[in-house]
């Protein structure tokens, strides 16, 4: 599932590639794929407008119209952006496509169907709405806000990075590889937290989710000590060699290392 950096990536490669370029048509070929407006209204505030601007909040990606309307992505299991000239064939799931005046197109692929399109006039006005908690990479989010989005929380430390309306942008994967670089196990009560735990999960969860960003969101290109590089059913600790285990929690799969992660 795309998770911040992956998004994050979406965001440069749409800035890449895609702004200050006239709409000349766009075509929904899913038109369930729009949340709270219509395909033809849809086509209507998108026709002859320019994207002149980007915004990301955790998973969520806006970007800004010249009419002043911000289109809204959410790219749920599968979802990605694809920019090609025009001619060329888009993917089968291509759900929204922009085409531009200058030959080229921007879609929005989503093969399973569980992200949305949307139009909105204040992003903020959504974010609140839609009860995210704060984007864990704006520089404002420091140690303190870290300590205020855990709050009361009584469960898991991993079912508490995953909740959006806690910690906007983390799902189940960054959250196994946060909790692995700070040697925590997943199921971790949060109020058995010391202080110095405190302190090494933010600082991991900064530190993975940029280098993850700064390697293209590719786990290729992870460092070798990273947990994501060894989550299947093979994998083996980077760190002292051991199996990789898995538990459920939340009703997701959690991989961490038995050795590394000690349950206290």
């Amino acid at each position: 599932m795309p998770e911040l950096p992956d998004v994050e990536v979406f965001k440069r490669y749409m800035e890449a590639t895609s702004l200050h370029q006239t709409i000349s048509e766009t075509e929904v070929p899913n038109p369930e794929m729009l949340k709270n407006v219509s395909a033809g209204e849809f086509q209507a505030k998108t026709r002859g407008r320019q994207f002149d601007s980007t915004r990301r909040h955790g998973k969520y990606l806006f970007a800004h119209l010249s009419s002043g309307d911000w289109v809204m992505m959410h790219f749920g299991m599968t979802g990605l952006l694809e920019y090609l000239r025009q001619g060329v064939e888009v993917r089968p799931h291509s759900r929204v496509i922009f085409n531009f005046d200058n030959g080229y197109r921007l879609a929005y692929v989503n093969q399973r169907k569980l992200g949305r399109v949307m139009l909105t006039d204040d992003v903020d006005a959504f974010v609140r709405k839609h009860e995210l908690g704060p984007d864990v990479l704006d520089p404002r989010f420091d140690l303190q806000a870290f300590r205020r989005a855990l709050g009361d929380s009584r469960g898991t430390i991993k079912s508490a990075l995953m909740d959006q309306e806690r910690f906007s942008g983390i799902g189940n994967e960054y959250s196994d590889e946060i909790l692995f670089q700070s040697r925590v196990h997943p199921e971790t009560k949060v109020t058995s937290l010391r202080e110095q735990d405190l302190k090494d999960l933010f600082r991991s969860m900064k530190k993975v989710l940029q280098t993850a960003i700064d390697a293209g969101a590719d786990p290729d290109r992870f460092p070798a000590s990273y947990l994501l590089t060894q989550r299947h059913q093979a994998g083996k600790c980077p760190a002292c060699g051991g199996n990789v285990k898995t538990i459920k929690v939340s009703g997701r799969t959690a991989y961490f290392c038995p050795k590394c992660q000690v349950h206290k």
